[in-house]
Order: C-alpha cells, then structure tokens, then sequence
C-alpha cells in the first residue's frame, strides 16, 4: 500500500477566515487519505466537528469518486468556475458514483452531526482494466467514459443497501484484527465497488414502480409511521394490513416498492439505524440503547448490531467517545 506524500490525489489550500487555518496539520485530521493501489485511493471523514468546517481542494488527477455517506451533511461545489458551479448536498444513508473533469473544488462539513463519509477515488485507466469485460452492465454514462471516452460529468446517487454499509462500517471502523491490514483493507475496498456497482446496474435495468397507485402510496407511507412509534411494541403485520386496508401480500410489496425491503426488514433497519444514533450521540450505554429500540436481551442486539454494522455496539460506542475526545473542532487555536 502506497503511503508516501507524492501519492496523495488531492491537496489542500486555506480558505481566508476559515478557524481551521491555524491549525497544523488539519485536513489530515480531518480527511484522512491513502493510496491503495496506483490509481486506487480511499478517503475518509470519521469525526463530530464543533464548529462549520471549509475546506478547498485541487486534485491531482481525473477520477471516478465512489461515496458513501453513513451520517453526516457536506455541501460540495465540484466545479472550478463560480458562475457554472453545481453544488451537490449528500446526506446520511447515501452512495452514489460521480465523474468531474474539473480538478478543484471545495466543500463545507455542518457542525450539527458525526460526520461518517468515505470515499474511493479510482483512475480512469484503473476502472479500464477492473471492468475490462464487465462493461454491459454499466449504466449508458457510465459505459461510455471507459469504453468510447466520453468525459461527460455525471452524478448518481441511491440509498445505500445494508450489504453496502455493513462494509463501509467495517473500513470507517477498522472493527477487524485480520493480519496483515492492507490486504484486508484492499480486499475490502474492492468488495464495496463491486457491490456498488452492481447497485448501479440493478437500478440502472429495473422497471419504474408499477405495483402501487397514488392512494396506495400514501397508505404505506402511513403504515411505515405507524411501524416505527413505539419499537419496543410494535404492531402485528396482520395489524397493519387491517389498519391500512390492504392485503398482507400488497403491503409487503408496497413496502418492497417504496423502501427496498419488507415490513419486517425495514423495521429492523429501523432499529439498528436508531440505536448507531443513539450510540453516536453517547446518550445511552449499550444495555439502555438495546431496550429503547425494543431488545430485552442484550446479547442478541449486540449479534444484530454487528451482523448489520460489523462491530459491536460496545466498541462501536467506545470508537465514538474516543472520536469525540479527538474532535478537530474542539483544538484550541
């Protein structure tokens, strides 16, 4: 794994008044960057900063930028010239893949949350050789930057499956003891293109919805609040069928159609998503977290904590507190 300076895609610059400025070393404790392979570079933002953060970037070299944001709001200006500048505003429980031809940028991190974001930057010639032979299951703007040299700008962006950010947890978090690091960590780093890509394929290739009508829309979206008042006791799908007028079978394919998954899928994505926020915000311990997303057995929400983030609450919230300790924006100038 490449580590040296000369290796870094992007590089800085002071914005005037920013706070951060007279602060050595600063992005790097903000925005940590690493090369993995040529042409292969992770970054990524893990911190509760306490004051509005600017930041102004140049890169080095044209990639293509994977991002994946578990919490967090960054505002994004991608392009150079102010007057033609599009300003893309990510936040939580998004992935989503984006070409610039422009090399400068800047952005701007909100205090108000934990910022959990990361990125892998791939070079042009770097996603040529992965993708050799895989270019037909590409999305049409897609295909035609790697196959025909289109260099049109691009951005796409979708919630994150849980399969995805089970992965970005386990980077963001370092949660594995496997030996030696960089080759988990590259292997990593590859399993999550692979799987974001074949997110872009399938959303790509799939029909518009078709199951439900603007009613029964607005039913499901009814019954998903009804779900998630009271997630110590919620109610029975039979339950919800009867409350929503409709037949267990069009609930759950409403809910498929809305929100990608089941009742009972979405509610336990419900739960852990809940409890991280919980956790992050170091409110509860783990055992009082369990209870208020509805656990009466703490060992079996530590099992669906990390089966779904892929570290366990308690060193989920350890890592939090240590963050929070170690937060740029509480450094004295």
């Amino acid at each position: 794994m490449h580590t040296k300076e000369n290796n870094r895609l992007f590089v800085f610059e002071n914005i005037p008044g920013c706070f951060q400025n007279d602060i050595p070393g600063f992005e790097q404790k903000v925005r940590q960057e690493m090369s993995i392979r040529p042409g292969l570079w992770l970054s990524k933002i893990n911190f509760s900063p306490q004051q509005e953060i600017h930041m102004k970037y140049k890169r080095k070299y044209p990639v293509v930028d994977f991002g994946f944001v578990i919490s967090g709001d960054i505002k994004k200006n991608i392009e150079k010239n102010p007057p033609t500048s599009k300003e893309l505003h990510v936040k939580s429980g998004i992935s989503g893949v984006q070409y610039a031809r422009d090399q400068e940028g800047q952005f701007v991190i909100n205090p108000e949350k934990k910022q959990q974001i990361l990125h892998i930057h791939a070079s042009l010639p770097f996603m040529k050789g992965l993708l050799e032979n895989e270019y037909s299951i590409l999305p049409s703007y897609f295909k035609s930057l790697l196959e025909d040299g289109v260099q049109n700008n691009f951005s796409n962006s979708n919630p994150m499956s849980p399969d995805i950010q089970a992965v970005v947890y386990q980077i963001l978090n370092s949660s594995s003891n496997a030996i030696p690091w960089h080759l988990y960590l590259e292997g990593k780093i590859l399993e999550l293109l692979s799987l974001n890509l074949a997110a872009l394929s399938i959303n790509h290739t799939k029909p518009d919805g078709i199951l439900l009508n603007p009613e029964e829309k607005q039913k499901i979206t009814m019954v998903k609040e009804i779900l998630v008042k009271d997630l110590y006791s919620p109610p029975t799908l039979q339950h919800l069928s009867s409350t929503a007028g409709l037949s267990v079978n069009k609930l759950q394919a409403g809910f498929r159609e809305i929100y990608g998954k089941s009742v009972f899928n979405y509610l336990r994505e419900h739960k852990m998503q809940t409890a991280r926020g919980l956790l992050d915000k170091s409110q509860t311990n783990v055992s009082e977290t369990a209870w208020r997303v509805g656990y009466t057995n703490v060992s079996h929400f530590g099992s669906a904590f990390k089966k779904r983030f892929g570290i366990l609450p308690k060193q989920y919230l350890k890592e939090s507190l240590k963050n929070q300790r170690s937060c740029p924006g509480s450094i004295e100038k």
